[in-house]
Parts: C-alpha cells; structure tokens; sequence
C-alpha cells in the first residue's frame, strides 16, 4: 500500500510539473504600441517605373500587365529598450518568445477627397507583409479584423531581439497594383494598422 501510495503522488507530481508556467502575454494593455502608419501617393502626373516621393516614404513602381504595381517599405518600432525595465514581464528572469501575435484592425484606401475606393474596381490586388509574411490581402479587407501569428523568418528577428533585450522593430511592406481603367486618383492615401503582442512562454530571457 505505501508502495502504491508513493508511486501514485510520483504520477501527480510529473503531471503538474510537466504542465509548465502559463503563456505571458504582452500586448497594448502593458505598454506595447500598435503598428500603424499613413502613406499618401500622388498620382496625378505620375509616371509608372519612376520612383514617387511621398513624405519619409519611397514608393517604388513598375509596370505591370493591366496596370501599375505601388510598393514601399518601413521600419516600425515594437519595442524599446526602456521596456525592459517598465514592462515587469520583461524584466530579469522571464519567459522566452513563443510567437508574436499580430490584430490587423486597418487596411485602408481613399483618394484625395477622402473617399473610400471601391477595392473590387480601382484596386487589382494588395497585400500587406510584415517582416517578409503576407498578412493580409483584398481579400483580408471584408474580414477584418483579423489575427495572424508571425512565423519561421518573420518572427526569428523579433524572438532573437527581445531573448537578447534589445530594441525591436519590423518591417512593414505594403503593395497595391492600380489598374489602367479606370484611372487611378489623383492622390491614393494607404492606411494601415496592426496591434501586436508578444507571447512568453516557459524559459529564461538570459
């Protein structure tokens, strides 16, 4: 009977250590700011293959069959190095990245009056990339919001910057292609906005 007694209190203790700590989850309610930005192309007078200069962007663009592909790229800050010390699930002894969690709220196009476009007539396609992965495209806009999960390439930069305690950012690439006809509007303003959160799981920063 003790034999029995003590094998079975050997079984609930590995039960409950192997369930581990619970996830951690840090996101806009610690602190952590949403990725967001505004963009505003002018078209009137734009020539397809040249660069457009619009505010601290580059908009790069090449033709393409039926019309003309708009891209640019930028880098936006998850976290700072100061939220190492003021997040407290940050600090010290913690958990390490088990993924970054991303709530796409925004992605939006309006000409120079501010009118929403028709996506499905005067927008060929989109897509919205964070650090290399596409996370959302025309189709995403009828279901927003919605939650993706950064993986493999586009979440080893963040999980080795915030494992080191370091400044962390992303890189925001967003492409639209604008047919030929009907004309493009004299200015295409691109909103676009995402919360992240950052997810900790069982281990230690350092």
């Amino acid at each position: 009977m003790l034999r029995l007694r003590a094998l079975s209190a050997a079984v609930l203790l590995v039960s409950f250590t192997s369930c581990g700590p619970a996830e951690i989850r840090i996101d806009e309610t610690k602190g952590v700011p949403p990725l967001e930005g505004r963009t505003e192309i002018s078209l009137a007078s734009y020539s397809c293959g040249q660069p457009i200069a619009a505010g601290s962007d580059t908009v790069q663009t090449r033709v393409v069959s039926g019309g003309c592909e708009l891209s640019y790229d930028r880098d936006v800050p998850l976290l700072k190095t100061s939220d190492y010390r003021s997040i407290p699930e940050l600090k010290g002894v913690s958990g390490v990245v088990q993924r970054v969690e991303l709530t796409i709220s925004k992605l939006a196009f309006t000409d120079d009056g501010g009118a929403a476009l028709d996506v499905e007539t005067r927008l060929t396609s989109v897509a919205l990339s964070i650090n290399g992965q596409l996370v959302a495209d025309k189709a995403a806009l009828k279901t927003l919001p919605k939650v993706v999960s950064l993986q493999g390439e586009a979440l080893a930069p963040l999980k080795a910057a915030v494992e080191a305690r370091q400044a962390a950012s992303v890189r925001v690439r967003v492409i639209v292609v604008v047919p030929d006809s009907p004309a493009p509007p004299a200015k295409l303003k691109v909103d676009y906005q995402a919360q992240p959160a950052v997810i900790l799981g069982p281990g230690k920063i350092f």
